[in-house]
């Protein structure tokens, strides 16, 4: 009885971890795209200028592509964990 009261728990936290995330994952675009890249107005001639819009940068562009795989898995977990009659 306590394995599967286990097992039932587990199954519950991990459907609403991958709830949170395609949460999480969904805020972070939206914050990005009300942004619109404000790094591109930025003057370049100071270096902790240019260091913080290259890392501005290569967050949004590593986000945008990694994001789609991972909300896609989030979702197939979300599927897989829901609660089976």
């Amino acid at each position: 009885m306590q394995l599967a009261q286990r097992k039932t728990m587990r199954r519950k936290i991990l459907h609403w971890l991958f709830i949170s995330l395609c949460v999480v994952i969904a805020a972070i675009f939206a914050v990005l795209f009300v942004s619109e890249s404000p790094y591109f107005g930025w003057d370049y001639s100071h270096p902790e200028t240019a260091v913080l819009g290259v890392a501005f940068h290569s967050f949004e562009w590593l986000f945008v592509r990694a994001a789609l795989i991972i909300l896609v898995g989030a979702i197939i977990g979300i599927f897989l964990t829901r609660k089976k009659e």
